[in-house]
């Protein structure tokens, strides 16, 4: 399967609130942040840190790694290029209660509006494979993580055997058909390991490996 790009963001708002409506209903995917938020966890952040989410969307990852901080007085951050995008996030956050513990920023991740070293964890989730220069965006990671911070930037994997292909078929029929395009866009347009592992390799990321599941990807710091 040849790798096909898929555009960079969700502007309109009329699209964003279908995006939020879609991806705040679907339990599958809830409980991936769920999960994916738990994984961040295991990364170790000090009390009184600081969590940066690049490429926040309506906020979902972002939220779930704020419920399991905001205890410790750890700061989440989440970042987007879309106004539309972050204007839902701050209302989910405003609903859940977490308005305490999130804080929403509105900049390009090829120049993030943020100091060296201010962040403890760098987290992203199915934005990777949105980048049109993803070695630019891992040295802005690179720079605004702390040298001993942690970072773990999950996508999805572009399918290359008749398994994972049909397994994704499968969860095709059960995704509105005006979000099936944007299902398999995001399929074609992200990496395979080898392809990421060449472009990790070109960054300034430190201390980095590849994890490859059955249908995702990751990079994590070891």
């Amino acid at each position: 399967m040849k790798r096909i790009p898929e555009s960079e963001a969700i502007s309109e708002m009329a699209d964003a609130r279908r995006f939020n409506e879609f991806m705040g209903n679907n339990r599958f995917r809830q409980q991936e942040y769920r999960e994916l938020a738990q994984r961040i966890m295991e990364l170790g952040i000090p009390a009184g840190g600081k969590v940066l989410d690049v490429g926040t969307g309506t906020g979902f990852v972002a939220m779930e790694v704020a419920k399991l901080v905001r205890e410790r007085d750890i700061r989440v951050v989440g970042l987007d290029l879309s106004p539309a995008m972050l204007t839902l996030a701050a209302e989910n956050a405003q609903r859940a209660g977490l308005n305490d513990t999130l804080t929403w920023r509105e900049g390009n991740a090829y120049a993030m509006p943020f100091a060296d070293g201010e962040f403890d964890c760098v987290i992203s989730n199915d934005s990777l494979h949105h980048w049109e220069d993803p070695v630019a965006i891992f040295n802005e990671i690179a720079r605004v993580v702390k040298p001993e911070g942690r970072y773990l930037i999950h996508d999805s994997r572009r399918l290359e055997t008749w398994w994972p292909k049909l397994f994704a078929w499968g969860i095709g029929l059960m995704i509105p058909p005006d979000f099936r395009v944007h299902y398999w866009g995001s399929i074609h347009s992200s990496y395979t390991p080898d392809e990421l592992h060449t472009l990790v390799a070109r960054s300034q990321l430190a201390g980095w490996k590849i994890e490859a599941g059955f249908m995702e990807l990751a990079v994590v710091k070891k």
